[in-house]
C-alpha cells in the first residue's frame, strides 16, 4: 500500500483543520493513479478495491469523490457560493466531468468520509447505467445472435468451440452480461436500477438460474469489455454447478431444498446477496425475495451462509441442513458466526 508522505496531515489531527482545506491539499504528494471519465472511475475503482480521493477541477468548481475499498463513500463539491456535502455534493456531478484519482491510506479517507459521507449512491451513479447499457447494447446489436443457454450450458458451449462473445440476461429490472475470450468468462457486469457493478461483485449477483442470450463478438470488442470488468476469481462464477454435479461413487446421504429466510428486526430483508459455503468452495447464489427467503438445492451437511448486501457487507452464519432442518430463519442482528 503506498504511504503519503505527508507528516502534517494525520487523522488524530484532521478534525482541527477546516475540510476545504484538507481536501484541497490531501492528494498532494499522493501516487497519481491516472485520469478517468466518471464511468471509467467506478469501473477501475471497482475492479482493483482501492483507497483514494478522485479530483476533478473546471471553470472554478472543484469536486473531489473519497473512495474506500473501491467504493464511492464521500463527496465534496467546492465553488464561489461555498461549499457542499455528502448527498449534496454528490448531486452536483454531471457525469461529464474528467477526475485526477491518487492513492490514499485508507484511515484518512475514513476520517474524511466521516465529514462528507454519501447516503444515497444513486445520485451518484444515476447516468452510469444507462451509459453501460447503450454500449453493450449497441454491441449486440451489431453482433451475431448465437441461442439461448442457462448458466451451465452457456460454459459447456464456449469452452467447446473456444468462442469469443457478450452473453446478456435480463429479468426484473436486472441486466446480467458475461464477456468470453476463447471460450473463457473473462468478464462481468451487472446493472440494475441503484447502478452498476464490475468484476468479481458483478459475478456475485448472478444465481446460476438465468438465461443467457448468447452473441458472437469480435475478440478485439471483447477485450475492451473485459479491460473495464476484469473477473479475477473465476470459482465465484461456476459456484452454482457443483450442487447440480453429484461426485461420482459417493453415496448420497440425502438431498432436498434448504430455504433461508433473512431477517432484520423482524423485518423481511429483500435483494440481499445468500451465498452457501461448504470446505471454501462456494456451492450456490441467490437473492432474497420480498419475504426475505432465497432457496438452495443442496445434499444435507453443515454449511457457511453469507449474507451479502449492496455494500458487500457480508453477515456469516454457520448453519446445519438436513430433513428436519430445511426452513432457516436467520436475523442479521444476531451474532454474526452463529451455529443453527
Amino acid at each position: 500500500m503506498y504511504v503519503i508522505s505527508l507528516p502534517e496531515i494525520i487523522p488524530d489531527e484532521m478534525s482541527f483543520m477546516k475540510i476545504q482545506d484538507l481536501i484541497k491539499n490531501i492528494h498532494k504528494g499522493s501516487k497519481h493513479l491516472g485520469t478517468f471519465t466518471l464511468n471509467d472511475l467506478f469501473q477501475f475503482a471497482s475492479s482493483r478495491s482501492v483507497n483514494g480521493i478522485a479530483v476533478a477541477k473546471e471553470n472554478g468548481r472543484e469536486y473531489y469523490l473519497a473512495f474506500l475499498a473501491g467504493e464511492a463513500e464521500g463527496a465534496i463539491y467546492i465553488d464561489d457560493n461555498g461549499t457542499e456535502y455528502s448527498d449534496k455534493a454528490a448531486k452536483m456531478i454531471t457525469g461529464n466531468e474528467k477526475f485526477e484519482f491518487y492513492e490514499i491510506t485508507p484511515d484518512i479517507i475514513e476520517t474524511i468520509v466521516m465529514r462528507c459521507r454519501i447516503f444515497e449512491k444513486t445520485h451518484l451513479k444515476r447516468s452510469i447505467p444507462n451509459v453501460i447499457h447503450d454500449l453493450l447494447d449497441n454491441i449486440i446489436k451489431g453482433s451475431k445472435y448465437v441461442g439461448v443457454f442457462p448458466l451451465h450450458e452457456l460454459f459447456q458451449f464456449t469452452s467447446q468451440g473456444k468462442s469469443n462473445g457478450i452473453a446478456a440476461a435480463k429479468e426484473n429490472e436486472r441486466e446480467y452480461y458475461l464477456a468470453f475470450l476463447d471460450g473463457e468468462a473473462e468478464g462481468a457486469i451487472y446493472i440494475d436500477e441503484k447502478g452498476s457493478l464490475y468484476s468479481d461483485k458483478a459475478v456475485i449477483m448472478i444465481t446460476g438460474q438465468e438465461k443467457f442470450e448468447y452473441y458472437a463478438v469480435k475478440p478485439d470488442i471483447v477485450d475492451a469489455v473485459v479491460m473495464g470488468s476484469r473477473i479475477f476469481e473465476k470459482m465465484h462464477l461456476r459456484k452454482s454447478l457443483p450442487s447440480l454435479i453429484p461426485e461420482i461413487g459417493k453415496k448420497s446421504e440425502g438431498m432436498g431444498v434448504l430455504s433461508v429466510t433473512i431477517t432484520k428486526d423482524a423485518v423481511p430483508q429483500n435483494g440481499l446477496t445468500i451465498s452457501i459455503r461448504n470446505e471454501g468452495k462456494v456451492l450456490g447464489n441467490d437473492i432474497t425475495t420480498g419475504q426475505g427467503t432465497a432457496s438452495f438445492k443442496l445434499n444435507y451437511g453443515k454449511y457457511d451462509c453469507i449474507v451479502r448486501d449492496r455494500s458487500q457487507n457480508m453477515t456469516t452464519f454457520y448453519i446445519t441442513f438436513d430433513e428436519s432442518n430445511s426452513k432457516i430463519l436467520l436475523d442479521l442482528n444476531v451474532k454474526s458466526r452463529l451455529e443453527i
